[in-house]
């Protein structure tokens, strides 16, 4: 179990931590307000360097890194030979031989034993960089406080001893930034002055109200891409890479049988939920969070699910156990 840096000080703060996706974490603060920076310690680096990098990462992965460009960063999904999703990520070019695939410690190993299988002869190392640098996420106006020039969406600048990737999520500026941990002590403490911390907890909220899928919920291992609608992961012109020919036998037939959705429910399920039409299952919830309920409205929930044609269409009246819901847009 990986362990935030920042423990010591959150406990110190009154606050709980517990595990979320392999690390032992902040828990939850108590602003009501959207947290406008996360302790993210469960995120985990892995770096990939060599003459051959370059070439061999394109070939194993679905984002285009034979074009990626030092200082851009490209969503990514790694697949096996059937098209499912194994792991989920953003890759990094940070020189020209040399990149770091971003994704959280519950997948890391995985993901490296996996591709250490395909080195070989290949020119490069891999080299798991978690315990050197750990990362803060800061979203807002906070991040664009945090430091003159923000890198723009998409793209990624040395800061300090370590890295800045600059996102937008839900149309504000997000920012994701890996330091040592001594250097991530000192910024959660300036940050703390002037801005609300979050914990993990709230940190999922935010992701299922956003519709962002996540590892071990929505991404399991059986997964076809396009199913995720996580289409800004694949790449049609990079050339062959693992998985690309169930990718495009997909893309060439139109279309999958089902699709990840949002839904809106009037109460509160599990995870794992049939989700029923007409009273007969056509999917299953996958994560859910509270949406309303506070100043006397009336609670309600956003989920993430599956759920197969024809009934993906937002305004489908679903069921899940107890609770009515439809499929948003």
């Amino acid at each position: 179990m990986k362990i935030s840096p920042l423990v010591a000080m959150h406990r110190r703060a009154g606050f709980q931590v517990s595990s979320y996706r392999g690390s032992e974490t902040l828990e939850e603060t108590e602003t009501r307000e959207k947290p406008a920076f996360y302790d993210a310690s469960w995120r985990s680096v892995l770096a990939v360097s060599g003459a051959d990098a370059r070439k061999w990462l394109n070939g194993m992965i679905t984002a285009n890194v034979r074009d990626l460009a030092p200082g851009r960063v490209a969503p990514s999904f790694q697949l096996d030979p059937k098209g499912h999703i194994l792991a989920m990520f953003d890759v990094a070019c940070i020189a020209a031989d040399e990149f770091l695939l971003l994704s959280d410690e519950l997948q890391v190993a995985g993901l490296e034993e996996r591709l250490r299988k395909f080195v070989f002869i290949s020119k490069l190392t891999l080299e798991g960089r978690s315990e050197r640098f750990s990362p803060l996420i800061i979203s807002g106006e906070t991040a664009r406080a945090a430091w003159a020039t923000p890198p723009a969406p998409g793209a990624c600048a040395e800061w300090g001893d370590g890295w800045a990737l600059g996102a937008t999520v839900n149309g504000a500026a997000q920012a994701e930034i890996w330091q040592s941990p001594a250097a991530i002590a000192e910024l959660w403490r300036t940050l703390s002055h002037n801005a609300q911390a979050g914990g993990w907890k709230q940190f999922e909220r935010q992701r299922i109200l956003s519709g962002e899928p996540a590892y071990g919920e929505e991404i399991t291992g059986t997964e076809l891409v396009q199913e995720t609608g996580e289409l800004s992961r694949l790449d049609y012109t990079k050339g062959c890479y693992v998985g690309q020919e169930i990718v495009e036998r997909v893309r060439a037939r139109g279309a999958v049988h089902r699709h990840l959705v949002r839904f809106h429910l009037q109460g509160p399920v599990a995870s794992g939920t049939a989700v029923e039409v007409a009273g007969v299952a056509v999917g299953r919830i996958t994560s859910v969070t509270l949406h309303n309920g506070h100043n006397g409205q009336k609670p309600s929930y956003i989920a993430l699910g599956y759920i197969r044609d024809p009934h993906a269409q937002a305004g489908t009246v679903v069921t899940a156990g107890a609770v009515t819901g439809e499929v948003e847009a």
